[in-house]
């Protein structure tokens, strides 16, 4: 098993460049999808990235566009684009089946992954799993004001509550190609075995979030683990942990 020394690009039809890392080894492997204004170097990635090399299993993870190391700005991205970006990663840098690994908004573009590459999907594991988020957090929160911003000048700033000295830009483009993507109005017809991992204090994405996934899909396969303590970031030692082992029941049973 190798690592790709100090990291790799993979370069997209239009010239973008998406920076990754990657081990190689048995299948399934894991793909670790990140969430919004995050990259591939937290700490739910390594942990999954040490339980892969201690099992000798293929594992990804990689920069969505305009995060980390991939080129391009946050606020040109989509989630159209995201998903393009997960897909090309899986066609391009994976080989047999994969179980995606998304938090977040990686929660969403895995979804929207497996949904375009069922075959190549074995199961889907959500840590605090986020889709349709830019419509029912973002446009359904926003004040007449920050409506009418986002309309007439083509995007509205958000406090950033981990870092409040930097806010975030959200695009017009952002919330109008949300709409184009959304899951939880209908029927999310995957198969596979599904896991999601939820915390209750979670102040960006409702518990009740989980839920409403668990009962769009089609799979009965479906299994939600709610922290009563956990926020939405999931990542103390004690989260990392019940992560990891979940990730090992799920692939001991795939085995």
């Amino acid at each position: 098993m190798t690592m790709v020394e100090g990291g790799a690009i993979l370069t997209r039809t239009d010239g973008a460049s998406m920076a990754y890392q990657r081990l190689e080894g048995k299948t399934p492997g894991i793909v670790f999808l990140h969430g919004f204004h995050s990259d591939m170097e937290g700490t739910k990635a390594l942990a999954l990235e040490s339980l892969c090399r201690n099992q000798g299993r293929a594992f990804l993870r990689f920069d969505l566009f305009g995060h980390g190391k991939s080129s391009g700005r946050v606020e040109d991205g989509s989630v159209s684009r995201w998903a393009d970006d997960a897909v090309a990663a899986l066609d391009e840098l994976t080989q047999g089946p994969q179980v995606l690994v998304g938090s977040s908004l990686g929660g969403w573009i895995a979804l929207l992954a497996a949904l375009r590459r069922r075959d190549r999907v074995a199961a889907l594991v959500g840590i605090a799993a986020a889709p349709d988020f830019t419509e029912d957090l973002m446009w359904a929160e926003f004040t007449p004001e920050q409506r009418h911003d986002l309309l007439a000048q083509g995007y509205v700033i958000q406090p950033n509550c981990y870092e409040p000295e930097n806010p975030w830009t959200v695009p017009r483009l952002l919330i109008e190609d949300g709409r184009n993507n959304l899951l939880l109005r209908d029927t999310i017809n995957l198969f596979c075995p599904v896991r999601l991992i939820q915390g209750q204090k979670d102040a960006d994405v409702p518990w009740q979030t989980a839920v409403k996934i668990a009962d769009c899909l089609a799979s009965d396969d479906v299994e939600i683990t709610l922290i009563k303590d956990g926020d939405h970031r999931l990542s103390r030692d004690r989260d990392l942990a019940r992560m990891t082992r979940q990730v090992e029941i799920l692939m001991a049973g795939l085995a």
